[in-house]
């Protein structure tokens, strides 16, 4: 699952191991992905470790932060695929509609893979029917960073739900119950709603040095699609008819609608830092909450290495809390955004190509890469071994805000990021235009529908 920033990630980087060791034919595996950095160097010691196991054998590791997709599929299609490649959550309808990953469910038992050991909406969503198109590596939903530390100078933190105990573990992978949600207070409302979220955003707003701007803000505006559909689903609406067929109704739908409302006015009323970042969205965000200048990030796992040092160090009070869910329902409903390890059916060595796919998504595998904090293990067994040693409880509030998530839409409808660009309008023409909602994404809809034939 690629992270909204890593297309910035500054250049496309090919690691090597060493020589081949004799005996092996000088066997080459090569695997496209999209890391950079210290998450490229997490998965050279996962290759590293695969080399040992497998002496003679070479895995090359191609990462092209930039323009990944279409690096992947002109490969694919000039007849020289990688052996394995990284399969992102919306990337798989284009891939496994065009014949593009090979299906893995024949090999499971020769892999030692079993789906139930999976994060259910995980797993799901790398299948079609029987088949299964990649191993799941990793996954992450939408959830709610919170500074205590501003919630607690505007006094509003008894607003928040309360973590899950720290060191408690979610269900392990051999139990069939669903992961905890957090619990609220006793004497707090029932619920974490829209009502509740204002009021706490309201409180922290502040101008500290009293030059007449706002210093302190309570949110930040979610403009891309990928940040807000959570609030569409927890006002009960949808951007899609059930099947993904058709945007009229649904994108524009009253469900729908009420997100928007809801959203454009937090901008509008100056809870937000306003809508100058409408256009480009707010590179300062994460720095911003973490200074104490905004209460609540809405992220996902990705972002928590960028506040480990400081939470660390004492210099943040940070928590997880669930996105909050219009007044009427009972409970949010957040998006979940998943990778997995495929093989395209003419790799060059199928047979290796299959085994390395399978200790990619291993637990030995997926222990190491933990380290680097951007995902949650897709195993639930991996996962509640790393819970249990984050004494803070952090990974704890993450696992128990799977239940009830929802995959995204763009793991089952091919060229969904064609609707992302185009339902970027409807908030905007609000904020930047002043135009109707209604009538915003009424058009958007329409546009919608007509470029995918519905």
């Amino acid at each position: 699952m690629r992270s909204p920033w890593q297309d910035f990630v500054p250049a496309a980087l090919v690691l090597a191991a060493a020589a081949c060791a004799p005996g092996e034919s000088g066997s080459t595996l090569r695997v496209a992905l999209w890391a950079g950095g210290h998450e490229l160097e997490i998965e050279r010691e996962v290759a590293d470790q695969y080399e040992a196991l497998h002496p003679g054998v070479r895995v090359v590791l191609e990462s092209a932060p930039n323009g990944y997709e279409e690096r992947l599929l002109t490969s694919i299609a000039a007849g020289r695929p990688p052996d394995v490649y990284l399969l992102d959550s919306p990337d798989i309808p284009t891939f496994v509609e065009r014949g593009l990953a090979l299906d893995l469910a024949p090999y499971r038992e020769a892999l030692r893979f079993r789906p139930d050991s999976v994060f259910g909406q995980v797993a799901d969503a790398f299948r079609r029917g029987e088949s299964m198109f990649a191993l799941p590596k990793d996954f992450t939903p939408m959830v709610l960073y919170a500074n205590r530390g501003v919630l607690a100078a505007a006094g509003v933190e008894g607003l928040l739900p309360v973590a899950p105990a720290p060191g408690t573990a979610p269900p392990a992978a051999s139990s069939q119950a669903a992961p905890r949600l957090t619990a609220a207070p006793a004497d707090a409302p029932a619920g974490w709603t829209w009502t509740d979220f204002r009021r706490a955003a309201e409180a922290v707003v502040a101008d500290t040095d009293g030059d007449g701007r706002t210093d302190v803000f309570g949110f930040d505006f979610p403009r891309n699609l990928y940040q807000w559909i959570p609030f569409v689903w927890s006002a009960g609406g949808d951007i899609l008819a059930p099947v993904g067929n058709g945007a009229s109704g649904y994108l524009d739908g009253p469900g729908a609608l009420e997100a928007y409302r809801f959203l454009t006015a937090l901008a509008e009323d100056g809870l937000t830092p306003g809508a100058q970042f409408v256009q480009q969205g707010d590179p300062a965000r994460e720095a911003r909450f973490a200074s104490g200048g905004q209460a609540f990030l809405l992220s996902g796992h990705w972002t928590l290495p960028v506040f480990g040092d400081l939470v660390e160090a004492g210099a943040l009070d940070l928590a997880i809390v669930p996105i909050p869910h219009h007044p009427s329902r009972t409970a949010a409903t957040s998006v979940l955004y998943a990778s997995g390890w495929a093989v395209p059916p003419n790799a060059p060595n199928l047979r290796r190509a299959i085994d390395l796919a399978g200790f990619l998504a291993s637990p030995e595998a997926q222990r190491i890469r933990a380290r680097s904090g951007l995902a949650i293990p897709s195993r639930m067994d991996v996962a509640a071994e790393i819970a249990a040693a984050d004494a803070a409880g952090i990974e704890d509030a993450f696992i128990a805000l799977v239940e009830g998530a929802r995959m995204t839409w763009g793991a089952r409808v091919r060229d969904f990021s064609r609707i992302e660009a185009l339902a970027v309008e409807i908030m905007d023409r609000r904020l930047v235009r002043g135009e109707s909602l209604a009538s915003s994404a009424a058009d958007v809809a329409r546009r919608v529908d007509a470029e995918f034939g519905w």
